[in-house]
């Protein structure tokens, strides 16, 4: 039982193989701005926690059949068969003998042995919530049953309830157990204290853009209008680091913090630097199956101003953005093949400079996962994202629609593959002439392709090789544009 945390470590090279073909999803001589899109709901692969088996005692006592008709006219027999079950965690056992045994009058039945059962029965059935109340009568009436005490504290644990498990766990330590059983409560102990350790993550990418500023393709011109600008060439590295710890409370409940950093540095273009933190503190819930958290946050922006910026401060990042908001996670395994996980998020952002783009923003995501087998997965997922701003021509709606298949193949291969599409329409024509005539609206396509060999590893990092492709096409000939991008990226787990 292995309940070490894994922490991860990626460090990610990007080359970029075919040069950008056009501008981004901007309108004519609009400066091309830090990237603040919202977080979408990811197909998190995590499992559910599993039921640990327990040893059941061996015996030398010889296996005798008996039909449940005959179990049922020899109550003293029907016992003798349930009490070892009980104290041995023979689940399959007891639930064939539990329905037998209701089936015997009132006055033959032992309560005890009853909830006990039922207890079984429930945590069987992924029932967790019912089964620890049941096995809480048990104790309360019978606090010496170390058996019926061990498999309370792992129903605990299976049900996320941290606290209380650890306590359970803690009062059979000091029995007098055997090594066997001593070294599975420790080992469960342990894993308690793993859950609410810090998990860390971070990466870098190389960047190579060929167009930062989102220039259109030369050529360009709508009804005698040229773009202002040409494409400029920007080399560096992006970098990102996240943390986050979780305080298990009473219940299944606990409080998070959170952090996310991100940033791009361009060695020969610094004046499109930029950086992002996030901190965010709440609240949550989680069991088996589920998991909701709430948190409000607050992430600020820094940019080195563009191709705005002052000739003798370029590289110095500024304050762009402030945002404030709300985010909640959801996520919940609805049979052990299907897994449905949501955000939602609100935010309130505040440019000190750009007034005309204060206003707030709505998003909500939502993704389904299948697993039919241990060897492949499939996931579908819809976005919404509203940006409202004081400056109608800054707001916009974007809708999409993704879906995803991963599959391990023979011979150590492994693939994933992502298709995107998304409608973004602007609320408001932009002011310059001739844009005045159309509201903007872009269709955005994408495709992402990563393939890794599973033997394949240096120093314990796996490589893998990701090609992506993004298509806009729009009424605005200046935000059409397509690009390819091949990544290399190198992870590490530990």
């Amino acid at each position: 039982m292995d309940f070490k945390l894994k922490k991860t470590l990626f460090f990610t090279l990007c080359a970029l193989f075919c040069r950008d073909l056009a501008a981004d999803q901007i309108g004519v001589q609009r400066e091309r701005l830090p990237n603040e899109d919202f977080s979408a709901a990811s197909p998190h692969l995590n499992t559910q926690p599993k039921n640990e088996p327990i040893a059941e005692p061996q015996t030398g006592e010889q296996t005798v059949s008996i039909t449940a008709e005959e179990l049922a006219q020899r109550p003293d027999l029907l016992v003798n068969a349930l009490v070892p079950a009980l104290v041995a965690n023979n689940v399959e056992g007891v639930a064939l003998l539990l329905p037998i045994y209701q089936n015997l009058p009132a006055e033959q039945q032992d309560p005890l042995l009853l909830t006990w059962a039922q207890a079984m029965v429930a945590k069987r059935q992924g029932d967790l919530s019912t089964s620890v109340d049941l096995y809480r009568k048990i104790i309360a009436e019978r606090p010496d049953l170390t058996a019926a005490r061990l498999q309370l504290a792992i129903a605990l644990f299976n049900n996320l309830e941290n606290e209380a498990a650890q306590d359970q766990f803690n009062r059979l330590r000091s029995e007098a157990l055997p090594d066997p059983l001593r070294h599975l409560v420790n080992a469960y102990l342990q894993g308690i204290n793993q859950r609410d350790k810090w998990n860390f993550n971070g990466g870098l990418t190389y960047l190579h853009e060929a167009n930062i500023n989102n220039a259109p393709k030369a050529g360009t011109q709508l009804d005698g209008w040229r773009p202002g600008s040409r494409p400029e060439d920007a080399r560096g590295v992006g970098y990102a680091f996240s943390g986050e710890k979780k305080w298990s409370l009473s219940g299944g409940s606990f409080s998070l913090l959170g952090m996310d950093f991100n940033g791009k540095h361009y060695w020969n273009n610094r004046k499109y630097n930029e950086l992002s933190l996030r901190t965010q503190l709440g609240l949550g819930y989680r069991n088996l199956q589920s998991e909701i958290s709430f948190a409000p946050f607050v992430e600020n922006y820094w940019y080195a101003g563009g191709e705005s910026s002052d000739a003798s401060k370029r590289g110095t990042l500024h304050r762009y953005s402030r945002t404030s908001g709300v985010r909640t996670d959801m996520s919940r395994w609805l049979n052990n093949r299907w897994k449905i996980s949501s955000v939602l998020e609100y935010g309130e952002a505040r440019y000190p400079v750009r007034k005309s783009q204060n206003g707030n923003s709505y998003s909500a995501s939502a993704v389904m996962l299948y697993i039919p087998n241990s060897n492949q997965y499939w996931f579908g997922g819809i976005d919404y994202y509203r940006k409202n701003a004081q400056a109608k021509y800054n707001a916009f709606d974007r809708k999409g629609i993704r879906l995803g298949w991963g599959q391990e193949w023979p011979f150590g291969i492994s693939t994933r593959l992502q298709l995107t599409y998304a409608e973004r329409n602007y609320k408001e024509a932009y002011f310059v002439t001739p844009f005045h005539k159309f509201l903007q609206k872009n269709r955005e396509y994408g495709s992402f392709f990563t393939l890794w060999h599973r033997q394949l590893h240096f120093g314990g990092i796996t490589p893998k090789l990701t090609w992506s492709y993004h298509k806009t096409s729009s009424n605005n000939p200046f935000s059409a544009y397509d690009k390819n991008r091949v990544y290399l990226e190198l992870s590490k787990y530990f």
